[in-house]
């Protein structure tokens, strides 16, 4: 049994927070990403304003130049905001194939490195097809570091701080998309401004590259490792194999500072335990994901309807939206207010997760979402035009709302990013954490992440069609459905997670266990 004193545990956990730290920062990438799009495919930014050229002139696919703004169809712009989670999408099938072998250090070090070059291949790409070329680069770092950080987490800390550090990676999330608003309010309206907004990524990306080497590998994936490599060829035991275990013991040495050898060695052979029960006799094959369906039904279910209620989108065109709602010279400033919003209601949720549990936070956070979709709906339905064309003809600098309505829709769509991070947020990526066995958790939360950037993809292409087509009232309403429905799933299939071992919710779902460390730490 490994136990401490509360000052000892307190100690011992620096490290932990070490590593969570620079393995969060590819979350922080990602969701300065969400931050910046609206501000970057826009008009006025890469899409041109032709009632305000300036000094910019329209410029072909090919055609080399910093001064070329591009003209693009709303079906166009939605595939250029959804680059990167396209590419994201591709790189989380790489994963599912291999991440298991990669490990998750390599594949964060990895995300770093694509994040740094996509950044700068964007910035500086003198024409759409590198600008292009630069977002999916990044976008293929975002596969990476978002496969590798809730599963990196959740193996190096101890079930005390586990899902408290696991939802807090969504509070990074959200610093990165508050920072990708705030650089876009600042810079917005100043000419090419989105070339030195896409650029500060590459900053960020240096500092986790750098910060990654210097955190060991998870111990948790190193004993993993040792039981499949000395199942799979008995000769390797005492090479390869002592070197997982050796290894594995000096990460458990560095996250358990302050804790006695005594104790990290039976926590060692506990994890060995686990690992070896995990893994079985027969070698373990990346499609054995799908024997497992509860699980996935959870995790690809709680996944996809966090895409498909809107958030994504809302965020990717809030400042769009806040200009069909009368806000054009102040949207990317209210677009920041949201993301403060995003932030404090994300870290509210990380505070108070482990007391009032999983499935009410997800039902309260849904529910506060429907309602606030229903009120922004009804908002956009009073939106008027300057000129005395029909809304649907209205230039978007001429459309306003009277002042009650507008303030309403503001207050609405803070409300409804609340709601998401009181629920699905911060509590998706914690779950589906926690519900794959070991043995298959690599492929299985790869599965997760591709219908996740997928759903991601669709919903964000669709968007700007879907305004036009249907109105942005028509699309809100449309959200506050499936809303309903995403209540209805929470309630009828998700399970309580709160106070249970990775152990007891594997056998809750699977009806086994793969090992006794994680229930002899929490005696």
């Amino acid at each position: 049994q490994v136990s401490c004193p509360c000052p000892v545990c307190a100690m011992s956990n620096g490290n932990v927070y070490r590593g969570f730290a620079f393995i969060a920062l590819g979350g922080a990438l990602f969701g300065y990403v969400i931050g910046i799009t609206g501000n970057v495919v826009t008009t006025g930014a890469l899409v041109c304003d032709h009632s305000n050229m300036g000094h910019t002139r329209v410029g072909g696919f090919w055609e080399v130049g910093y001064d070329l703004c591009y003209d693009l169809s709303d079906l166009a712009q939605g595939w250029v905001s959804s680059l990167n989670i396209i590419a994201a999408t591709l790189s989380s099938m790489v994963c599912f194939r291999y991440a298991d072998k990669l490990g998750r250090k390599r594949e964060a070090i990895l995300g770093s490195i694509l994040y740094f070059c996509g950044s700068v291949v964007a910035a500086l790409g003198p024409n759409l097809f590198l600008i292009l070329l630069g977002l999916a680069i990044y976008g293929f770092g975002i596969g990476f570091a978002m496969h590798a950080a809730p599963t990196y987490i959740a193996e190096i800390s101890p079930p005390s701080i586990r899902g408290s550090l696991v939802s807090a990676k969504e509070a990074i999330i959200v610093c990165g998309i508050c920072a990708g608003f705030g650089v876009g309010a600042a810079l917005a309206g100043a000419g090419l401004s989105w070339r030195w907004i896409m650029s500060v990524g590459s900053v960020l990306a240096v500092v986790m590259f750098l910060g990654i080497l210097t955190i060991p590998r998870s111990p948790r994936w190193l004993v993993l490792r040792a039981a499949q490599e000395g199942r799979d060829d008995t000769t390797l035991v005492g090479t390869q194999v002592d070197r997982y275990v050796k290894e594995a013991r000096e990460s458990l040495q560095f996250f358990r500072r302050g804790v006695s050898e005594q104790q990290v060695e039976s926590e060692l052979q506990s994890l060995l335990h686990d690992a070896r029960s995990s893994v079985g006799t027969a070698p373990t094959q990346w499609s054995d994901a799908f024997n497992y369906p509860k699980p996935l039904i959870i995790g690809c279910g709680l996944v996809t309807l966090q895409q498909v209620t809107g958030q994504p989108s809302v965020l990717y065109f809030a400042t769009n939206i806040f200009k069909d709602a009368g806000f054009s010279n102040t949207a990317a400033l209210a677009s920041f207010g949201v993301g403060f919003v995003k932030l404090i209601a994300t870290l509210t949720t990380v505070w108070q997760i482990d007391k009032f549990g999983r499935r009410p936070l997800l039902i309260i956070g849904t529910s506060v979402m429907l309602a606030a979709l229903v009120a922004v709906g009804v908002a956009f339905l009073n939106r008027e035009c300057a000129k005395p064309v029909p809304i649907d003809q209205c230039e978007q600098n001429d459309v306003s709302l009277p002042f009650g309505w507008a303030i309403v829709s503001v207050v609405a769509l803070a409300m409804y990013t609340a709601g998401y991070q009181i629920g699905f947020g911060p509590i998706s990526w914690l779950m589906i954490s926690e519900v794959f066995p070991l043995n298959v958790r690599g492929a299985a939360l790869s599965i997760a992440a591709v219908v996740n950037f997928s759903m991601n993809v669709a919903v964000t292409t669709v968007q700007p069609t879907l305004l036009s087509a249907i109105t942005p009232s028509g699309v809100f309403f449309t959200y506050a459905v499936l809303c309903v429905v995403s209540i209805l799933f929470v309630v009828g299939i998700v399970p309580e997670t709160k106070g249970k071992t990775l152990e007891e919710i594997e056998t809750m779902l699977v009806g086994r266990r793969g090992g006794k460390m994680e229930a002899e730490m929490h005696a």
